[in-house]
């Protein structure tokens, strides 16, 4: 891993962050690519797939697990998020040696994570009534991003975007969201981080968009139709 520093996903939603074993920990037993038996009795990571070292800490995150249990149980329970770390072991595993990304980069990156998936949550809970809270929230923490990011400034144009072609529902709002997070847990560079922010700038700007379409239209609906008939005068060069 690159050591790198990042701007978080959002501010508007910061809690206290609950903080993962670091990796640093985990090596000290798994071995710099996790190519070790922990204390001489843990599978060897090596070799798993991200999917499986995922499943492994999920069960560790239920009270489940071999003869590490109790160790790995207090370390997984730290409200680890286990689909980020599982994608971090992964990384480590395929890469030759090891780098301590900055605790800077190992903060943002959480918080990113969390803010992520406290979102997903609340997608998941909304209802008609409350959507529109949320959407107000996304647009709000992309401006946030946008203001304090300048690569970020380079590569998008709030001018460009358009209207999305399909409805924004709530299940796709979601997937989107969930494409966000996934991207985060997945990155591991600035430039990689940046990739995720553009797709999390474009739905909010798609949003945006689809805001200003239904305004526009509502305006226009309520409006007055102009009368032209017989003794209509025309107003057209007054209003120049």
């Amino acid at each position: 891993m690159k050591k790198i520093v990042t701007i978080a996903l959002g501010t508007l939603m910061v809690a206290p962050m609950l903080l993962m074993a670091d990796m640093d920990r985990c090596v000290s037993c798994h071995g710099v690519d996790f190519e070790l038996k922990a204390l001489g009795v843990s599978k060897i990571v090596k070799g798993m797939s991200e999917k499986e070292i995922k499943a492994a800490l999920d069960g560790y995150k239920n009270g489940q697990g071999g003869p590490m249990k109790e160790l790995m149980i207090a370390e997984v329970n730290l409200g680890v998020d286990t689909d980020a770390m599982a994608a971090d072991i992964y990384s480590e595993t395929i890469t030759p040696g090891f780098d301590e990304p900055s605790d800077e980069f190992i903060f943002q990156k959480r918080l990113s994570v969390r803010t992520l998936d406290r979102l997903k949550k609340s997608i998941k809970e909304a209802d008609a009534e409350s959507m529109p809270k949320l959407a107000s929230q996304i647009k709000a923490m992309a401006f946030t991003m946008y203001t304090y990011d300048d690569l970020l400034k380079e590569k998008v144009d709030f001018k460009a975007m358009k209207a999305n072609e399909t409805k924004l529902t709530k299940s796709a709002i979601l997937e989107k969201v969930s494409q966000v997070k996934r991207c985060v847990d997945h990155s591991f560079a600035e430039e990689e981080i940046v990739k995720c922010r553009v797709d999390f700038l474009a739905l909010a700007g798609s949003m945006t968009r689809d805001q200003e379409q239904k305004i526009k239209a509502k305006s226009k609906a309520k409006k007055p139709p102009i009368y032209t008939g017989e003794g209509a005068v025309d107003m057209t060069k007054y209003l120049k």
